[in-house]
């Protein structure tokens, strides 16, 4: 990665896959007003959407008095917006993530976590590979992007470029075995990849499903909880997670993004998953991850058939 130019809140970094991503830690720059424009083409279900007031809440967490208070309590953290840009300065997509520096419990070394709240291409531009390519350019685009704009708060382990600290990428998918049929075929519709296909797309760059009873909390007051998501994570080289890890990463991800600086105390959803995974902890039970060698063998929703319980991803691959 080469950066091309950058100031305070926001810097331009060149790939060699030849992709400008030019991001930005800020609601003020311009660079927010540019990503949402189009984000906000590329989903369409009410639940998943964030507005453009939230995305600017949630910059806003990245200085001042907020974060400091969030770093007191979570350690550093930066969220960005990403505007992707091909040849003659194209948008051809975006990202937007939340990244902080954690502490492997297994074996104490730090790791840089990251939640890919959203990635999209374009409609103009898919079906070229490109989300292969921003996939693959994120560890090092997130290693230059958090060094640059946050340097003195990174673990001094991780060396002054922070090149070889290990990146996990966590992201929410959609589960086909939970969701409502008008949803999928509008979801489908809309992106033009069925929903078992975008499982398998994200299988084949490495994504593995977290067996664990996920849900996003509300993103705003007038939106609900989703409970028709799956979790992943991608960069893991072994087949389970430490539910120590998975906690720090989700009560971060909660805390910053989705409950946008609010406090995690009374919050059903995410106090369920925060506490079931001290308990995991404290039994010493590790959480299993699916890697999905053949997805050719996913059941149709419609053909998933639970023994006594409700079907899910998990149910599915945990039977298969």
């Amino acid at each position: 990665m080469r950066i091309v130019q950058a100031n305070a809140s926001w810097l331009t970094v060149a790939s060699a896959a030849g992709l400008t991503y030019q991001a930005s830690t800020s609601a003020s720059d311009g660079v927010l007003e540019q990503f949402f424009a189009a984000y906000d083409n590329a989903f369409v279900l009410p639940n998943e959407k964030e507005g453009l007031s939230g995305f600017a809440d949630c910059l806003a967490l990245n200085w001042g008095r907020h974060y400091h208070r969030l770093v007191g309590q979570f350690g550093p953290f930066r969220e960005f917006v990403v505007l992707v840009r091909g040849a003659g300065a194209t948008v051809v997509g975006g990202l937007n993530f939340v990244a902080f520096p954690l502490h492997d419990p297994d074996g104490g070394e730090p790791l840089l976590s990251l939640n890919l709240n959203y990635i999209f291409v374009q409609p103009a531009h898919r079906r070229r590979g490109l989300l292969k390519t921003l996939i693959g350019d994120l560890p090092a685009l997130v290693l230059a992007l958090f060094a640059h704009t946050n340097p003195g708060d990174m673990p001094a382990a991780a060396g002054s470029l922070r090149a070889q600290l290990p990146v996990h990428i966590f992201i929410e998918q959609n589960d086909p075995y939970r969701m409502g049929g008008e949803d999928y075929e509008r979801d489908t519709a809309a992106t033009g990849l069925d929903q078992l296909a975008r499982i398998a797309l994200w299988a084949r760059q490495g994504a593995k499903i977290i067996d664990f009873p996920y849900v996003q909390p509300a993103l705003t007051a007038d939106q609900e909880a989703d409970h028709n998501l799956a979790y992943a994570v991608l960069g893991t080289k072994t087949p389970t997670l430490h539910p120590s890890l998975l906690r720090q990463h989700l009560e971060r991800f909660f805390a910053i993004s989705v409950l946008k600086g609010c406090t995690l105390e009374g919050n059903a959803e995410a106090d369920a998953q925060l506490v079931q995974l001290a308990k995991l902890a404290a039994a010493g039970t590790r959480v299993r991850l699916f890697e999905i060698a053949d997805p050719a063998k996913l059941p149709k929703p419609a053909a998933a058939v639970s023994a006594g319980g409700v079907v899910t991803l998990r149910s599915v691959l945990t039977a298969l």
